[in-house]
């Protein structure tokens, strides 16, 4: 039987951690069906959808305590549905790109209008970088959602236009077609 297990690491940043953590799964004969890491101020993170045989996992589960003596990592991991297995509504998947100057509340403001409206949030990353020609540290999200039926466009349009007048932030939104 096929088991899935969502892994998440986070430490001190060095070379090499994403290849220790990856040869840890190889050998046990797990596979990464998705993953996502990078570095945050001077820590590394890491969250990994594994799958493997059902053995395989509770032996990797086993097998955490060498990882992390190996890597310095605090290890987490949490058995999970396989992805096919999500209980989800029918919706139109949308990718939300905004960008200001950087303030505090951005993204709150963001996921609140997504929020209120039962808008599931599938994926989301955000970034300031400091522009080298003005010196302003600009704020860039993405973000990728799933709208339901229920949601009117026109009336997520208009608040994502009222939040952008109030806070200053150039948000778009389209449908993404696969």
């Amino acid at each position: 039987m096929r088991s899935y297990v969502v892994f998440s690491s986070m430490g001190p940043d060095r070379a090499g951690l994403a290849k220790e953590i990856s040869e840890f799964f190889t050998a046990r004969g797990i596979n990464i069906e998705r993953s996502r890491g990078c570095v945050l101020g001077n820590e590394f993170g890491m969250i990994i959808l594994t799958s493997g045989n059902t053995q395989d996992i509770e032996r990797l589960i086993g097998d955490l305590d060498s990882l992390r003596n190996k890597t310095g990592l605090e290890i987490y991991v949490r058995k999970t549905k396989a992805p096919s297995h999500r209980e989800a509504s029918p919706s139109i998947p949308y990718r939300l790109l905004a960008t200001s100057l950087d303030h505090p509340g951005i993204v709150h403001q963001i996921c609140k209008v997504l929020t209120t409206r039962g808008i599931n949030i599938d994926d989301m990353s955000s970034n300031v970088d400091n522009n080298p020609v003005t010196g302003a540290n600009i704020f860039r999200m993405a973000c990728f959602f799933s709208l339901p039926p229920a949601v009117k466009i026109l009336d997520l349009k208009k608040e994502f236009s009222r939040l952008s007048d109030e806070y200053n932030i150039d948000i778009r939104f389209e449908a993404v077609i696969s």
